[in-house]
């Protein structure tokens, strides 16, 4: 069991799937937002994260959150870090501009900073540096050119609820290039949590790494070719822009889930 807890931890924590869960925004004037998300294993709490955002009248977003391992899972494997996004919003969606998480795990430290232009990175930086395996699958130009962190990359534009799974995300965390694939998985259904009560909708996603990971990992295979994989999105006010409020991702040990518990407009 505790290896189980230390895998799904670092599912949450490290891996892009699962870190572009955490954020929300709108893009209409000067307001702010809460957002808390819990994340659990076998029905058991295993990370948290809090995350606030920031829209200002000139459609530039900033997004500041923490996020640690929790439960049960915190006495196994002690995980904590901060993120911070930057960006701005354009007529087809949020375009960012910088990406920064810093955490600690158990006594590592480690960060990624991505800068972008454009809607393409100019910069990446991992510290430690990524260590490349056999058969790594390299990085190529074009690879980096209209993609979004994995913040900004999952407030979805569109005209409504029914447009939003027929988009494909094009996801960068410092490291992986991944692509998800979403597709319609039913109609729009009622979601509350504090601070929300609306219609959400629910879409399949298909995980596809690009480049950036080791080719024939157990993992990654796995999320690619066996995992099921949903993201539910939800919009606050009348904003045209729509972010994950639950997310269930199936990994080789089982079905981690991510719920808001929070989605909040609080100014």
């Amino acid at each position: 069991m505790e290896a189980k807890k230390q895998y799904a931890i670092r599912t949450f924590m490290l891996m892009p799937l699962t870190t572009l869960m955490l954020g929300t925004c709108s893009a209409q004037g000067a307001q702010s937002y809460q957002t808390d998300y819990r994340v659990s294993l076998f029905g058991l709490s295993i990370a948290k994260a809090s995350f606030s955002t920031d829209v200002s009248d000139d459609r530039t977003y900033k997004v500041v959150g923490s996020l640690s391992s929790s439960g049960l899972a915190s006495l196994f494997d002690d995980t904590s870090g901060r993120l911070d996004v930057a960006g701005r919003f354009a007529n087809t969606g949020p375009v960012p501009t910088y990406y920064a998480v810093k955490y600690r795990h158990g006594n590592r430290d480690k960060s990624t900073s991505i800068a972008f232009a454009d809607g393409n990175v100019t910069n990446a930086v991992n510290v430690p540096p990524i260590k490349k395996k056999n058969n790594w699958v390299d990085l190529k130009p074009a690879d980096l050119r209209s993609v979004a962190d994995p913040i900004s990359g999952v407030m979805v534009a569109a005209d409504s609820l029914d447009q939003v799974c027929r988009q494909t995300l094009h996801l960068f965390d410092g490291q992986t290039r991944v692509d998800l694939k979403l597709s319609p998985s039913g109609t729009a259904r009622p979601f509350a949590t504090k601070g929300f009560k609306g219609n959400a909708i629910t879409c399949s996603a298909k995980f596809v790494p690009v480049a950036g990971f080791q080719a024939g990992r157990k993992a990654i295979e796995y999320l690619k070719n066996s995992s099921k994989i949903s993201l539910t999105f939800a919009s606050l006010g009348n904003s045209a822009i729509y972010s994950p409020v639950q997310a269930k991702i199936g990994t080789q040990i089982g079905t981690v889930t991510v719920y808001a518990t929070r989605f909040e407009k609080t100014q």
